[in-house]
């Protein structure tokens, strides 16, 4: 109870550090800050066009994505969330344009089917019934529980209705199958008659094209598919293997450009530059998430003042630093325009403040560097390799070049060196910055630094945030 204590003594009344996965952040819509570009993003619903959106992790991408969810609340499309991808078994070759295109067929129909359960199919013509039974035979009979109730998960919004339909069909699916298509609108004589006939699903394309056609026919002026995720599975650690994962979808305009439909891919940034090989961002747009400092703050602030009851607007009017340094520019500072970041090193330093006098009406500067000096470590052992991370201690420099590293540092080959440097890039854990001149007459060398602040603060240990 010490950290609830503190929270009241700090004058909260509830824990704005409780969360960082935007997608179980109640309160999002109160401190949802816009990047400049989310109009552009979420575009005319009336004539949709697929996007794909760039940033860090934790840079709030599934913050933007799980907006756009809150907006299908008002707003009449249809919204589909794809970031639950089943990899048991497969390797990374194993993930092809049939298997994102099956994903996606399925938990259309089941956005579709779930709107039938209020609406009917009485308005569809008996061809489209006859498609949509189809349908519903080729991807839900041999769906286990667990994959259904995966592909529930993924619907943005299911009336109370359709989730009882959908309750219903315990055990095998295909047992309940033809009680939920009765309850879906299928008349018994009609489904007797589809049986006979045998029709067959045609290709997943063309599956997806069918159910984008229906959207609209239950109240829906289109259809979005939010593709969030992608680098959060066993298959995907590195960057080379984020992008090879999501090109099969990301390099088919014939999908994204689906009349009636579009598809908004939050990415991480590290696969954006070989990303750009491939794909058209002069059909697709492309876009960077950047926050600015003076967003972050004031991201900050509306979370402290959501809850708080308004009381609250900056870590500066809870914080006693001994020296004078700005505790909110310090925690964006460091956060490395990643809004987790931010809430994870909040989080931190009151859980050492709860430690050491959780009665306090003011958290401590002893607080402020522990906690820090604890998220770093926490931070880097997550986000960088164990191996890369030890030759990033090692290295021991904000920025370097190839050179640095094979000659100064580790005593390989050059080549050794590249293949080290490289390694880290696809990790994620650095970025070229750019290039400098080391030698009179050579060509510039290629400068590196460490990716996340967080991360280097952990390399320099010995320092206290103040001084880093």
């Amino acid at each position: 109870m010490s950290y609830n204590d503190l929270l009241h003594n700090l004058g909260f009344e509830r824990d704005p550090f409780a969360k960082t996965n935007a997608d179980e952040e109640e309160l999002l819509e109160n401190y949802f800050i816009e990047p400049p570009f989310f109009k552009a993003v979420y575009g005319d619903i009336s004539d949709p066009k697929s996007a794909v959106v760039y940033a860090p992790r934790g840079g709030g991408k599934t913050a933007l994505k799980r907006r756009i969810e809150l907006s299908a609340k008002t707003d009449p499309f249809l919204s589909v969330t794809y970031n639950s991808f089943s990899t048991s078994g497969l390797r990374l070759k194993d993930i092809t344009l049939e298997y994102h295109l099956r994903n996606i067929a399925r938990i259309l129909l089941v956005a579709v089917l779930s709107e039938a359960t209020t609406a009917g199919v009485d308005q569809l013509s008996k061809d489209e019934r006859h498609f949509l039974y189809v349908l519903s035979q080729e991807h839900l009979s041999q769906l286990s529980r667990s994959e259904l109730k995966e592909a529930l998960s993924a619907v943005t919004h299911i009336s109370d209705k359709a989730k009882d339909v959908w309750n219903k069909l315990t055990g095998p699916i295909s047992a309940g199958l033809t009680v939920a298509l009765a309850h879906w609108g299928f008349k018994a004589p009609e489904l007797s008659k589809f049986d006979l006939d045998k029709a067959k699903a045609g290709t997943l394309e063309e599956q997806i094209v069918f159910l984008a056609t229906l959207v609209p026919k239950f109240g829906f002026s289109s259809a979005y598919v939010l593709v969030d995720k992608v680098d959060e599975n066993p298959l995907t650690g590195g960057a080379s293997s984020s992008l090879a994962f999501i090109r099969p979808l990301l390099s088919d305009l014939g999908i994204l450009e689906t009349k009636g439909m579009a598809f908004k891919l939050f990415l991480w940034d590290r696969i954006e530059s070989d990303a750009l090989e491939f794909s058209r961002p002069d059909r697709v747009k492309t876009y960077k998430l950047q926050w600015s400092a003076g967003q972050l703050k004031a991201m900050l602030s509306k979370r402290l003042s959501a809850h708080s009851g308004g009381k609250i607007l900056n870590l500066a009017s809870i914080v006693s630093l001994g020296r004078r340094t700005d505790i909110d520019d310090l925690v964006v500072s460091l956060s490395g325009s990643s809004p987790r970041n931010i809430i994870r090193v909040c989080k931190a330093i009151f859980d050492q403040q709860s430690e050491i006098d959780a009665k306090s009406s003011v958290v401590s500067e002893r607080a402020v560097l522990a906690g820090i000096e604890e998220i770093a470590g926490a931070i880097a052992s997550e986000a960088v390799p164990e191996n890369v991370l030890r030759d990033l201690k090692k290295l021991k420099r904000a920025d370097f070049t190839v050179t640095n590293v094979y000659a100064d540092v580790f005593r390989i080959s050059q080549g050794s060196g590249t293949q080290k440097v490289q390694s880290w890039q696809d990790s994620g854990a650095v970025i070229k910055i750019g290039n400098r001149q080391e030698k009179r007459g050579n060509r510039p060398s290629n400068v590196y630094a460490v990716t996340s602040p967080i991360v280097l603060k952990h390399i320099f240990s010995e320092l206290n945030s103040l001084d880093f």
